[in-house]
């Protein structure tokens, strides 16, 4: 019986092979140097300030969940 040990959940996060980081990792630098942008600048651009309020962000999760509440049933009516 081959007995491995259990992986541990930190080294898991570091794994390359078979991961999806890779091709994310492109637009995970762009977003990340947007964000300090946004945070050095405090939400100004050329000199006028950028309301940021949670509407964009409730609408699209409410269509989020309805995409994925598609999704759900029709991999439920497939099964």
């Amino acid at each position: 019986m081959i007995v491995r040990p259990a992986p541990n959940w930190f080294r898991m996060l570091f794994v390359w092979h078979g991961s999806v980081l890779k091709a994310i990792l492109p637009k995970l630098a762009l977003m990340t140097l947007v964000s300090v942008l946004a945070m050095c600048t405090h939400g100004r651009i050329f000199g006028e300030k950028v309301p940021l309020n949670t509407t964009p962000f409730t609408l699209c999760g409410v269509a989020l969940t309805i995409f994925l509440a598609f999704r759900n049933s029709a991999s439920y009516d497939r099964y």
